[in-house]
């Protein structure tokens, strides 16, 4: 295969990625984009997103990398998988056009295993396709053909994708040296795309069919009828890139048929088109191969003034900046200027060693990525056994709760039961109800006692259980500080951090229990009182006024005047619905307002946030104890906050109910009945 075809034939597979649905033309994306400003529906605007990003893919990186951001966050926000991982797979695909390989691996394992989870086949076959040309790049051709493989499994209801993959093999073998594989792969491509009536399906033929003719130069009229089919296709569909690089194998099949003058008229025009559409890589192209067509030629001036057209700051790869000099070496060689020449030269072994130098750390790179990778899947096995063992933990204790329950109906059924049967002799009904009139009054007489020490216990035992964790926090912060002891271990600084995060948890988790006991024992003896909210909100604000300022949060009030309760009460009861509205809150400027609503028959204070909000199928859950509806390493807490508020607002006869607020958040009504 010549130089030319070489490195068209690697470039026509990523062109043709792009024939399905977009084109270098701007009219696409301002399609999309008028599409996307038509408000669609959430679950298609992940889509849209996408489909911008694509467009955008092939000449403009960094429009391409923003959608493709917007449409991860899109797909995270509406739990759509399959736009997370199409979205991550665009991503990785800008990375590597950055030549950033390392986080294309990421960013492309991370679909892998997105749509994995799902069995999104179209997703796993570009993923698996990708890292597949990764590892082709790398030399890695084993790993590059099992890849290759799973991608194909992936395409039985896509003939395009089919096609595609089978010319990435065919293209393999070749570069193994096993021509005969590769014939056989090309051969398949040629037979599935020709029974397909899909253009795009035939392109992708065209351009296969037209480069294996091209290296025989008894059918150069047949690759040149070919690369003109796909041009027809090409410009149907607006693609400008498709279109730049089947007007320069034309060009090429016309050289090489010794037509010089059609090569030279093709490439002038595709240097046109291209300056035109704003393509400056396509120009770049046809700049090189016209300038070696006028150095084949001996037209040298013509040549170099040529070749000049290409700036020193142009965006060529590598490789295409190595034949740039080398072009212009011969140049100097040829017309006897040996010093340029000789500087030339200097410039080629340089640019030699930098392309040594890149392939060499790429690999590297990709390997360190693997490596992390396989780090990745072991951490994530782990914990889904850990996961899986936890959820049958679950299930063993709700069938305990239930065989619990079924021995607690079955007793009362035969409590109900006995009861009927005494019911008949009246008499010792009478002796038996005065009796257990007798003992029902000693056992509730023990049981107020058994709840009076349960409290006292569960007090002690908070109190008791403060000291040895306020010595675990204290002695973890003096080892830190004796690096001495631990400077060589790894891991000492993490330990000491989960050390010092558990221990304060626990401390919040015995302190909310003390609070959710006090209140449950000391609601009965409640003095109220005539109590002024102001002075209990500017408690509350000075109590939070790190945690406000931390978040840039603002906490306003509103008609607040004089409530019957207690001090500690309310002042509790807001501090933890403040907190509420601060934690779960992910607003760029978090608002609370604590109002009270005058013109009821009731008394009725509002606490409002623009939070994240609370389901609705979650809203009777969470005030029961210890239910948390977000995991710990998403907001930290105990479960015992609401549960608390609720307590509290009982003991003062108020009822509290949860809302949505308009926008976005969540409004907490406690509604008083003095």
């Amino acid at each position: 295969m010549s130089r030319h075809c070489q490195r068209l034939f690697w470039i026509t597979p990523l062109i043709l990625m792009t024939v399905p649905v977009f084109s270098q033309y701007d009219a696409p994306v301002d399609s999309l984009k008028s599409l996307l400003k038509a408000d669609p529906l959430p679950l298609k605007r992940g889509v849209l997103l996408n489909d911008i990003s694509y467009a955008y893919s092939v000449y403009q990186f960094d429009s391409a990398y923003h959608y493709a951001q917007l449409a991860e966050a899109e797909g995270i926000a509406q739990k759509d998988t399959s736009v997370m991982a199409r979205a991550y797979i665009l991503l990785g695909s800008v990375a590597s056009a950055r030549g950033d390989l390392a986080e294309s691996i990421r960013k492309t394992e991370q679909a892998l295993n997105l749509a994995l989870a799902i069995n999104d086949s179209t997703n796993l076959a570009n993923a698996y396709n990708n890292l597949a040309l990764v590892d082709m790049d790398a030399g890695d051709a084993q790993q590059a053909l099992s890849r290759f493989h799973k991608s194909l499994d992936y395409t039985t209801d896509d003939t395009l994708g089919r096609v595609y993959t089978l010319n990435n093999i065919a293209l393999l073998y070749y570069n193994s040296g096993d021509e005969a594989s590769s014939e056989k792969y090309m051969a398949r491509a040629i037979a599935e795309a020709q029974v397909s009536d899909d253009p795009l399906v035939l392109l992708e033929a065209y351009f296969t069919e037209g480069m294996i003719r091209m290296e025989d130069t008894t059918q150069l009229d047949s690759a040149l009828l070919l690369f003109n089919k796909a041009l027809d296709i090409s410009r149907e569909y607006k693609d400008l890139t498709t279109e730049v690089h089947a007007l320069i194998n034309i060009a090429i099949i016309h050289r090489d048929a010794k037509r010089t003058e059609h090569s030279e008229t093709v490439l002038q025009q595709v240097i046109r088109l291209c300056e035109e559409n704003n393509y400056p890589l396509g120009a770049y192209y046809a700049i090189l191969e016209l300038g070696e067509l006028y150095l084949d030629s001996k037209l040298h001036a013509k040549a170099w003034k040529t070749l000049e057209r290409i700036p020193a700051d142009n965006a060529m790869a590598l490789g295409d900046q190595l034949l740039l000099h080398q072009l212009k070496g011969r140049y100097y060689r040829e017309t006897g200027q040996y010093q340029q020449a000789l500087a030339e030269q200097d410039s080629v072994f340089f640019l030699k060693d930098s392309l040594s130098n890149t392939l060499k750390q790429q690999e590297l790179t990709r390997l360190e990525v693997n490596y992390e990778v396989a780090q990745k899947n072991r951490a994530n096995e782990i914990l889904a056994l850990e996961k899986e063992q936890a959820e049958q933990k679950v299930v063993n204790q709700r069938r305990l709760a239930l065989l619990t329950v079924l021995i607690l109906v079955l007793l009362l059924f035969t409590t109900l039961f006995l009861l009927w049967q005494r019911r008949r002799f009246s008499q010792q009904l009478e002796l038996q109800v005065e009796l257990q009139t007798q003992e029902l009054q000693k056992a509730n007489h023990e049981l107020e006692q058994s709840n009076q020490e349960l409290e006292r216990f569960t007090y002690i035992a908070s109190h008791d259980l403060k000291e040895p964790l306020r010595n675990i926090i204290s002695f973890t912060t003096l080892l830190e500080r004796k690096k001495a002891l631990w400077a060589d271990h790894e891991d000492a600084r993490d330990f000491f951090s989960h050390i010092k995060r558990s221990a304060r948890q626990m401390h919040t988790l015995i302190q909310d229990v003390l609070a959710y006991a006090q209140v449950r024992g000391g609601q009965r003896e409640t003095a109220l009182t005539r109590v002024d909210l102001n002075e209990i909100m500017a408690q509350v604000q000075e109590a939070l006024q790190p945690q406000l300022e931390a978040k840039n949060a603002k906490l306003y009030t509103e008609n607040l005047t004089f409530l019957k309760g207690t001090p500690h009460h309310f002042y509790v009861i807001l501090k933890n619905l403040v907190e509420n509205g601060l934690k779960y809150n992910e607003n760029e400027s978090p608002m609370i307002i604590v109002r009270q609503a005058l013109k009821t028959e009731q008394p009725h204070l509002l606490v409002i946030d623009n939070g994240i909000g609370i389901p609705d199928e979650f809203k009777p859950k969470v005030f029961d104890m210890f239910y948390r509806l977000h995991g710990r390493s998403q907001y930290e807490g105990t479960g015992l906050g609401l549960a608390i508020v609720q307590r509290l607002a009982g003991s003062l006869g108020a009822t509290i109910e949860i809302g949505d607020r308009p926008g976005g958040g969540t409004i907490f009504s406690i509604e008083f009945t003095n």
